[in-house]
């Protein structure tokens, strides 16, 4: 056995299982439990954080660029990195947390841009893929995967500490001459969708408990890791046998796939095996690209290319991704539109030969999202049981399915549905107690469905509405959410251009602000606000502490009251956070005064 080879590919491990989960995972939540124990007044606390380990880390990978990379860097940057993960784990306040950000983003900065150097000088692409499914399947294994973020910042500090012991010496250049397969623009390009597309994805699946435990659940973690080993160490033949300029294309078409198939109860479980197969896939070619595929043969010029490419694909494509998941429940079809066009624009523009590849993907990319008229789900599924429910607990005598043009419908329950009635029966609908239902599923979490069916009156006091408790009892109750949620998932983005626009009247606030925050908001956000309500740890994420923070939706800029106000209008689409869209706008600005109150030091 080649012993350079087995070591690079434990290094390559050791940074990308590091990278992954702690860097991405478990230092995110520590700097938010710290933040739930103090009183952080800055709103932007946790963007300042991970926008310091994103400039460390770019920094430091320009610097290994310029200065050049050696084993010994590697080293020091893997012993910087353990030591501060340990660190991590003793994080309290503000000024610790941007140190041990910055040190780490730092260590990332330098090991990956020099890994990227001297791989070539180590091992082949077989090892490559190798070290990154390692590190992708080490970060799934349920004892990993599963840990407290305290556990798994020790387990990242291992990892770290492997990885330094395991760099080799200087070796043999293998490759003499990089082969250049996209133009340097182009590769960016291309990798800066793939990663924002992943990233985006993750984050939604992760912050969604349906979508979560149906993919990357306790129960299909080792076939995660399984998957995620098996795809990178099959990139690593590919990528050896010709196949770079069709490979990033290929983990596309999963990764599309993927992100279509979370939507859906009945196609979840499909997306939990072509996610982790398309990250391993386009990671593997991320990897090795700067060395074997950029087209240039001396250190200088590798680094360069590999500083720049970790900088906007890496850093600034995740950090994309997932600001603008923050608030979705679902992977948004443009999202995968958007990143589709990009790949298929880098392979027929880089070179034309490559139009059988841009065929393949343009094949599937028109398939999945040519439009066509909406089916009707098949009898037996749960959408179809659900609507049955719906009729038989007669929920068509108090709520309407139609949003009524002309009329506050629009701005309440919008937006507006035109086209034909081809479901049978018609469920129009009466309104005589209850909100209009058209556009429930996007207005309104499963989680937060389920709490209000079982007990309406700790959400709207005196409502008429009973308890449908005991539909739950016999899965009656999770087929009506079903029914409710799936036609109009598709119009989240919708709703939230609808909120972003809104503005409130100038009319005065009323002076009922307290009384609607105990009305409205103490079941989720506690007597005082600090998110520990009645049903809070029921809830995918525990609601906001509005005492103290953080105060991810709402940041402290010159419009946050506006923000604050359009939040209790329409609350945050894609969450369990609802809007109140019948109050009045002297009672939002009531409302939100009352919040903003509680947040003054």
């Amino acid at each position: 056995m080649n012993r350079v080879a087995l070591r690079a590919a434990l290094v390559i491990a050791a940074v990308y299982g590091y990278f992954l989960i702690f860097a991405q995972f478990a230092f995110v939540e520590i700097i938010r439990s710290d933040f739930a124990k103090h009183s952080v007044t800055n709103e932007s606390a946790e963007k300042i954080i991970l926008g310091a380990m994103a400039i460390a880390g770019i920094t430091a990978g320009f610097w290994v660029a310029w200065k050049g990379a050696s084993p010994r860097i590697i080293r020091v940057a893997l012993l910087i990195a353990a030591i501060s993960s340990a660190a991590s784990t003793w994080t309290s306040g503000m000024v610790f947390a941007v140190a041990i950000a910055a040190l780490t983003g730092a260590a990332i900065g330098i090991s990956t841009v020099s890994l990227a150097t001297l791989i070539r000088s180590w091992c082949g692409l077989v090892w490559i893929g190798i070290g990154t499914g390692v590190g992708y399947a080490c970060c799934n294994l349920p004892f990993v995967f599963s840990q407290t973020p305290i556990h798994q910042a020790w387990i990242a500090s291992a990892f770290a500490l492997i990885g330094a012991f395991c760099v080799p010496a200087r070796a043999e250049i293998i490759v003499k001459e990089a082969r250049r397969v996209f133009s340097f623009p182009a590769a960016v390009i291309l990798f800066t969708a793939l990663v924002w597309l992943d990233s985006a994805a993750f984050f939604i699946i992760q912050h969604s408990l349906d979508l979560r435990s149906g993919t990357w659940g306790d129960g299909f973690l080792w076939r995660n890791a399984a998957i995620h080993l098996s795809a990178a160490i099959a990139a690593g033949f590919w990528l050896k046998h010709g196949a770079a300029k069709a490979l990033p294309g290929f983990a596309w078409i999963l990764l599309a796939a993927a992100a279509s198939a979370v939507n859906h109860d009945g196609t979840r479980l499909m997306a939990g095996w072509l996610y982790p197969a398309a990250v391993s896939l386009y990671s593997t070619a991320l990897v090795s690209w700067p060395g074997w595929f950029s087209g240039v043969s001396s250190e200088r010029a590798i680094g360069w290319r590999a500083a720049w490419i970790y900088a906007v694909a890496g850093w600034f494509g995740s950090a994309n991704g997932i600001g603008m998941a923050q608030s979705l429940e679902r992977v948004p079809q443009e999202f995968i539109i958007i990143a589709g066009i990009c790949v298929i624009g880098v392979m027929l523009i880089s070179d034309l030969k490559s139009w059988r590849i841009a065929l393949a993907v343009s094949a599937v990319f028109a398939a999945a999202f040519w439009p066509r008229e909406k089916i009707e789900p098949p009898a037996g599924s749960s959408y179809e049981r659900g609507k049955q429910v719906y009729l038989a607990e007669g929920c068509i005598h108090c709520h309407s399915q139609y949003v009524r043009p002309g009329t506050l419908d629009d701005e309440y329950w919008g937006p507006i549905h035109e086209g034909k009635f081809t479901s049978w029966p018609v469920l129009i609908g009466n309104r005589r107690q209850g909100p209009d239902l058209t556009n429930v599923g996007a207005r309104r979490s499963a989680t937060w469905m389920k709490q209000h069916f079982m007990d309406p009156q700790i959400f709207s006091p005196g409502s008429p509405m009973p308890s449908y408790s005991h539909l739950f009892e016999d899965g009656r109750g999770e087929d009506l959410v079903s029914y409710l949620r799936l036609p109009s998932e598709n119009e989240l983005l919708a709703i939230i251009a609808k909120s972003a626009a809104w503005q409130p009247s100038k009319a005065e606030s009323s002076s009922e602000g307290k009384a609607l925050f105990e009305s409205q908001c103490i079941v989720c956000h506690g007597n005082e606000g600090k998110g520990d309500g009645r049903i809070s740890g029921l809830l995918n994420r525990a609601p906001a502490n509005l005492v103290d923070g953080p105060f991810v939706w709402s940041p402290d800029t010159p419009d946050r009251d506006l923000k604050i106000s359009r939040i209790i209008k329409f609350g945050i689409p894609g969450t369990d956070m609802p809007g109140h869209e019948t109050l009045t706008d002297p009672q939002i600005l009531s409302l939100q005064k009352y919040i903003t109150g509680l947040r003054s030091p």
